[in-house]
């Protein structure tokens, strides 16, 4: 059978008894409109249901699933087959730490913070989160708008933090300010009291001054009045005196013992000016990848790595809010393309020390991104659901991704 329709699945999920496993089929299958077809998830355990399937396993067990699209005439035009695998949460033969690291969707720690609450509820308390940065005493390492190359280079970042009282919020990330100089500033990051902004376009123009007005994309369009401005801080494991990146002394200078298990949410960023096919320009990201992964491994040969692929943006109108109609990122189905493609590329690494932990499939795009009600016209009162970002998810959508990586923690430590 030729596939008419990829349907992307990892080869293994790690599930947890008692956990409810959700995957949806916007995330899996890659189409438009994925219920245009009849998709049909056959498993010995688990309910199929029109968005997705569902498994709340009750024992430990391996079971195998498959996913199949079929045209309207019962043609099987696409299908994939994974595995699922329940464990029960145990406790690790040593302590472990666990290093997290990612770009905006990590920055927050909202879905480390989750992963360390539900193993600590789970009596598992000989994990350590260790990172420069810090959510009520769990660490990672996250920095908006950050990808493979600012980990593996000394570089300055482009970007700066503004001082100022600012009101916006989350719907109001990735749009576009003006200086009095006339460059534009992409808002990356939103914090108490502060705000991360990206040279927009690459410009080199110096740190702005006084005030910065709106000039695309935001809900709330008050200018910005700036208190101070600050350099956001270079690639925490570069090593100056080696001239390298080095994990071993990231460790020491901070106080680590180690690093066991290592998270890695990357992807997001970087698609501005790829003028490059998508799988193309994939196979360049996880080179990128592999780069960071073999000095991970030649500093602790030991470590266990997992690639996290960012979820599919929104699909009711988020890319629009955020970015307006400006490829690439107006785009939401490109995106999704482009995430299933990456996580394809980043499958292809996977080796006795790295896996792949498929976030898209396990997180609710439909429902789980900012959202508003909207009028559905400028002529009527009748509203419908919009979403207010595109990359971004709520905090229901951060504890999906949370609930991901906490699954395959527990099996990654039964594994050990």
């Amino acid at each position: 059978m030729k596939n008419l329709i990829r349907v992307v699945l990892p080869k293994q999920y790690n599930l947890v008894v008692g956990d409810t496993f959700q995957i949806f089929y916007r995330g899996v299958v890659e189409a438009p409109n994925p219920y245009c077809y009849d998709i049909l998830s056959v498993c010995e355990k688990g309910r199929n249901y029109p968005r997705y399937f569902e498994f709340t396993p009750e024992e430990e067990g391996e079971y195998d699933l498959t996913i199949s699209v079929y045209s309207a005439d019962k043609t099987l035009i696409g299908q994939g087959i994974t595995k699922l695998k329940v464990s029960k949460p145990k406790l690790p033969q040593k302590p472990l730490n666990i290093l997290c690291i990612g770009d905006s969707l990590t920055a927050g720690g909202t879905w480390v913070k989750e992963v360390h609450r539900r193993l600590c509820d789970d009596g598992i308390k000989d994990v350590t989160f260790i990172g420069t940065c810090q959510k009520d005493e769990v660490g990672f390492e996250g920095y908006g708008g950050w990808e493979w190359s600012n980990y593996t280079l000394g570089s300055k970042t482009p970007s700066l933090w503004v001082t100022c009282n600012s009101d916006k919020k989350v719907c109001d990330q990735h749009s576009l300010w003006k200086d009095g100089k006339g460059e534009i500033w992409q808002l990356e990051t939103i914090d108490i009291g502060r705000l991360k902004f990206n040279r927009y376009g690459g410009h080199k123009g110096e740190r702005p001054t006084g005030v910065l007005t709106h000039y695309q994309n935001a809900v709330s369009k008050t200018p910005i009045e700036i208190i101070n401005t600050y350099d956001e801080k270079p690639n925490p494991f570069y090593d100056l005196e080696k001239g390298e990146v080095c994990l071993k002394t990231y460790c020491e200078k901070y106080g680590f013992e180690g690093i066991d298990i290592v998270y890695i949410l990357l992807g997001a960023n970087g698609l501005i000016g790829n003028e490059k096919p998508i799988p193309k320009f994939c196979e360049d990201v996880a080179k990128k990848a592999k780069t960071f992964i073999d000095i991970i491994n030649r500093d602790y040969p030991k470590v266990q790595i997992r690639l996290m692929t960012m979820p599919v943006p929104s699909v009711n109108g988020g890319t629009g809010a955020s970015y307006g109609a400006k490829l690439p990122y107006c785009d939401d189905y490109g995106l999704a393309v482009y995430t299933m493609e990456l996580n394809a590329a980043y499958e292809k690494l996977s080796c006795e020390y790295v896996k792949t932990v498929n976030i898209p499939s396990q997180f609710d795009s439909e429902y789980n991104y900012p959202c508003e009600e909207k009028p559905v016209n400028v002529r009527s009162t009748k509203t419908e659901i919009v979403g207010t970002n595109g990359l971004h998810p709520s905090d229901d959508g951060y504890m999906q991704i949370a609930d991901a990586v906490y699954r395959d923690v527990v099996g990654t430590i039964n594994n050990l």
